[in-house]
């Protein structure tokens, strides 16, 4: 039990998913973007705070498309902002990890509603970002209560303001509380009682365990997909990357090369000289593909590819269950066999 009580705390913020969104949802229905509703911009920047909340944003991007305005993704504003552009500001947490992030979305903000830009705020719970922002920045309040990271909430923040222009702000409310019950039927089935042979995360978190983890993606969604999940792993501690599609196939060749050359000396070892005995042996290196589309895609041998039941809705839909699992394999033990099978 000890080790369930260890997944059931690392699991909080998980749980929450589910919530965050339809925070998001109550925002909307309690008017947060009314100012934003129907306007035709010349473009929407996206102002990420942190590196979640940059690849959540493009992947809200990636599963929306095509879209009704032009979105830009960036961590400072373009210099052409101006009257005719929507500004959303965005962060991955309930609390920024550094005051330097704030500092530049801050920044950011000010410089953008000085410019006559219509702004958003979907910022942590605390800190300079939310206590020093422009009095005329609307405001997608964090979910209290909940204190770690959110990449549901910072992709479904993103993908409301853009829906928003073409979309009465209480349809694109209702949307996100399907979504909502999307994440939440992922975390059930991926809850910490559950053990390896019926949880999708525990299963996911036992492929990879001990191995280099590099994500890849099937498709633009899932190429978008891949790379979130790539940062919340790597911001979570379990250190992983991305390699597109294209790239996979001559990083898969050079890992055989190497494995076929024969383990490196220890990296430990104390008589191991990096200039004589060149570089340390590393472990192999395990391919996770992640699709959003109905149907299996096929992949190089010995990829593991992640996808959502086919019967799930749509993109989207697919996307955040797929996100879901992956956020939760972060806080689950492989080896717990929880109390459900």
């Amino acid at each position: 039990m000890d080790g369930l009580h260890r997944d059931e705390a690392a699991f909080f913020d998980v749980a929450h998913e589910g919530a965050q969104v339809r925070a998001v949802a109550q925002a909307l229905r309690g008017g947060a973007l009314a100012e934003v509703a129907g306007l035709a911009p010349r473009s929407v920047v996206v102002l990420a705070a942190d590196q979640v909340a940059e690849a959540a944003a493009r992947a809200a991007v990636a599963w929306l498309a095509p879209l009704a305005a032009p979105v830009v993704v960036a961590r400072t504003l373009p210099a052409y902002v101006g009257p005719l552009d929507v500004v959303v500001v965005v962060s991955g947490g309930a609390e920024l990890g550094g005051e330097s992030g704030g500092e530049d979305a801050l920044r950011g903000l000010s410089d953008a509603a000085g410019r006559g830009a219509e702004t958003v705020l979907a910022g942590p719970r605390q800190g300079m970002l939310i206590d020093e922002a422009p009095h005329s920045t609307a405001r997608i309040p964090a979910l209290p209560g909940a204190g770690g990271s959110s990449p549901a909430r910072a992709a479904t923040a993103v993908a409301a303001v853009v829906q928003c222009l073409h979309l009465e702000p209480d349809l694109v409310a209702e949307r996100l509380e399907l979504l909502a019950d999307e994440v939440d039927a992922e975390l059930e089935a991926c809850a910490p009682a559950r053990g390896a042979a019926v949880n999708p995360a525990r299963q996911l978190s036992a492929a990879v365990e001990g191995a280099r983890v590099a994500h890849t993606g099937v498709g633009p969604r899932g190429a978008a997909l891949a790379e979130l999940v790539a940062a919340v792993w790597t911001v979570g501690g379990a250190a992983s990357s991305y390699i597109g599609s294209d790239e996979l196939p001559a990083a898969l060749e050079r890992d055989r090369e190497r494995n076929q050359a024969g383990p490196g000396p220890a990296a430990d070892d104390i008589f191991y000289d990096p200039y004589v005995d060149g570089p340390p042996g590393l472990v192999g290196l395990t391919t996770v593909a992640w699709s959003v589309d109905p149907l299996p895609p096929a992949v190089s041998a010995g990829v593991r590819v992640e996808t959502a039941a086919p019967e799930t809705g749509d993109e989207t839909a697919r996307g955040l269950r797929l996100l879901a699992r992956a956020y939760a394999a972060t806080a689950l033990s492989p080896h717990s066999e929880g109390t459900e099978e």
